[in-house]
Formats: C-alpha cells, sequence, structure tokens
C-alpha cells in the first residue's frame, strides 16, 4: 500500500480535473441529439433552499448524459463524537459514464473543529481521489473507443468506539483486468492522533512477528483447501511474502485481535482477491504498547 500511495501523490495535480476535448465533444452532442421532452427525474432527496434546485438540474445532467460532476451529498453518516470529529459525509462526487467507460468516485470528509487527525485524513483523501480522477481521464484520452476501463471508489465507517476510528477507502480499477486497493485511516481518540501499523509497537522487530503468524495462516489454509494459493515458500510461486511495513493497512476486529489485510495480488494470483489475517490479541500482546492495550481487552 505504501508503494500505492506514492504512486497516486506522484500524479496529484489540481483539484479540478481537466475534462479533454473530446469528452466535451462528445457531451455537446449528446446535449444537441437530445428530443425535446420531459427527462426522466429520479427522485432524490430534498436539500434545503436553493440547493435543491441546483441539485435537481445537476443530477438530470448526470441521468441523461455522460458528464462528470462535482456534487454536495446532503446524505451525512452520523457518528459520535470523535474528540473535535463530529461526522463523516460525502462532500463531493466524480461521475462519468458512456458505453465503454464508467467512473463513480465518492469523496469523504471527516468534519469537525481544530482537529489536526481530520484535516490529515482530508488532505489525503482529497490528494488521493483528485489524482485517479486526473488518471482516469487521461486513460480516457488515450483509449478512446479502443478500450474499456471503469474507477470506482467508495469508504465505509469500519470502527467507531469511544476509543477509536477508522475509515476504510476502497479503490477498484478495471480495464484489461482488475485491481483493488485500500488505505486504511486510524484515529486514536484517547490521543487525538492519526496511528499507522508501526506506532502499535514497543519494538521494531513487530514485523518479525506478524508475518510468522500470517505465514502460518498461510500454511494452514493451503493444506486445507489445495485451491487456496499463496506466494510464499511452501506453495513454489512467486516472490515469498516476507515483510509487513510500518504503515501497513490493518484494522481492529470486534474481538480486538489485529486484522493484517492485502491488496489484490500483493501475497496471492488475483484469484485469492484481498485476503485478511486476523492475529490474535495473545500473540501481540507482549509487543503493544501500554497505551494502545486497552484496544483489545
Amino acid at each position: 500500500m505504501n508503494d500505492f500511495d506514492k504512486y497516486i501523490k506522484r500524479k496529484a495535480a489540481e483539484e479540478q480535473p481537466d475534462i479533454p476535448d473530446s469528452v466535451k465533444n462528445r457531451i455537446e452532442q449528446t446535449l444537441e441529439d437530445l428530443p425535446e421532452k420531459e427527462p426522466v427525474i429520479k427522485q432524490i432527496h430534498i436539500l434545503p433552499r436553493v440547493a435543491a434546485s441546483v441539485a435537481c438540474f445537476v443530477f438530470i445532467i448526470l441521468f441523461l448524459l455522460p458528464n462528470v460532476s462535482v456534487t454536495y451529498a446532503q446524505a451525512l453518516e452520523q457518528i459520535p463524537v470523535i474528540g473535535d470529529i463530529v461526522r463523516v459525509v460525502t462532500i463531493r462526487n466524480y461521475f462519468y459514464s458512456d458505453d465503454r467507460h464508467q467512473m463513480n468516485i465518492d469523496v469523504p470528509q471527516i468534519e469537525g473543529e481544530n482537529s489536526e487527525a481530520a484535516d490529515y485524513i482530508n488532505k489525503d483523501v482529497s490528494e488521493l481521489t483528485t489524482a485517479l480522477v486526473n488518471q482516469f481521464y487521461k486513460d480516457l484520452e488515450t483509449t478512446h473507443n479502443n478500450g474499456y476501463g471503469s474507477m470506482q471508489v467508495d469508504y465505509e465507517t469500519i470502527t467507531n468506539t469511544d476509543r477509536w476510528f477508522t475509515l476504510k477507502l476502497s479503490v477498484l480499477e478495471t480495464a484489461a483486468s482488475s485491481n483493488t486497493y485500500y488505505k486504511f485511516y486510524h484515529i486514536d481518540k484517547k490521543q487525538g492522533k492519526i496511528v499507522k501499523l508501526g506506532d502499535l509497537f514497543t519494538t521494531d522487530d513487530f514485523s518479525d512477528v506478524l508475518v510468522s503468524e500470517i505465514k502460518k495462516q498461510m500454511k494452514e489454509q493451503m493444506e486445507k483447501d489445495e485451491s487456496i494459493l499463496y506466494w510464499t515458500n511452501e506453495s513454489g510461486l512467486g516472490e515469498d511474502f516476507a515483510t509487513v511495513s510500518a504503515d501497513h493497512n490493518f484494522y481492529w476486529n470486534d474481538n480486538g485481535d489485529l486484522v493484517i489485510i492485502f491488496d489484490k495480488y500483493e501475497v496471492g494470483p488475483g484469484v485469492m482477491g484481498t485476503p485478511e489475517f486476523a492475529i490474535d490479541k495473545d500473540v501481540i500482546r507482549d509487543i503493544l504498547k501500554p497505551e494502545f492495550k486497552d484496544v483489545i481487552s
């Protein structure tokens, strides 16, 4: 995931993506060809005052022709207070659709007051999603009518307790093949700080502990089911899985176990999807920093 972050951030450009001339021409042509009749409008949520009429217009454009819009959703995911953080909202949606290409990117934002952790997440999410939008249009201009492709980005609140908050960003890219990436953001509510995997442990050797347990589970799964394959020495396929970085994806499950999640193709062939491995809390208890022990209790 660290490599993916670097790849995306290298491509980050301006906040608003440039729409290629070829796309603009197709939009204009579509408008000219539309029959003079009442458009079909799907039911939408009522928005306050003037915003309601604006939202209706935006929705009609999105529904009738392949276009891109930046919309501000009013449907809010209410969550309890996280320090100064009050809620997670969808502040923007990038949408495009034609016969060969699809894009649907939801951009979340954590709203609050004077929260450095929320500001960090919001900035990072904005950079990642903007870069993905720009990359989509770049690929669209290149492939034009010669290929197919799609880009989908959504998010989910994984954990929201009095102690911990986790936001998951999911990216699904499809062209000749599909690829799936994740980005997890964690806030320690008690300290009001962003937390990465390496921050949890007292020793830099935490990776050895996690890798050992994950390989053990991989081996057990492969012995039990011959259709399961991972890139380990035991399978003889691909490069041996050897490390877990300090900023690797993780989350806490309901049992207080640490779950390590891998992107597609990261530790196995595409058929394995995005595998997850739950590390029993007793395995990491001795190397967990004291301030995080109450998370697993």
